[in-house]
């Protein structure tokens, strides 16, 4: 009788702290992650990285930064990168957004993908 009135205690005991410990706990902060991938108007990936960058100027957005793998910045509540893959004949930008609005990330994703598919580059 003794051992069940300990595991009765123990039990009630572990279900406070449950309850305790939920009651303190922060809701998930939840991350929407959306790419695509999209033709260039080039067969270069140095030109395709170029556009990139222009893209991302050119959409306002934020610290923009290129590195040999990539270009990526900010806009609004997302961050964005593009790195761009030598396919034939034109190369592929992919593009791969982040952010924590699930319709805002879709929208800035489709954006950068629709605008770097139709730069042209002019020689």
């Amino acid at each position: 009788m003794k051992f069940l009135k300990k595991i009765s205690a123990l039990s009630v005991t572990l279900s406070l702290l449950g309850i305790s410990f939920l009651s303190t706990a922060k809701p998930a902060q939840a991350a929407y992650l959306y790419w695509g991938s999209t033709a260039v108007r080039t067969a270069s990936t140095r030109t395709c990285f170029n556009f990139a960058y222009d893209t991302m100027r050119n959409l306002n957005f934020q610290n923009i930064r290129r590195s040999q793998n990539e270009v990526a910045g900010s806009s609004g509540r997302t961050y964005a990168a593009i790195t761009c893959v030598a396919t034939n004949p034109r190369a592929t930008a992919m593009v791969m957004v982040v952010g924590d609005d699930g319709e805002e990330t879709a929208r800035v994703r489709d954006e950068l993908s629709n605008k770097i598919a139709r730069i042209t580059n002019i020689d």
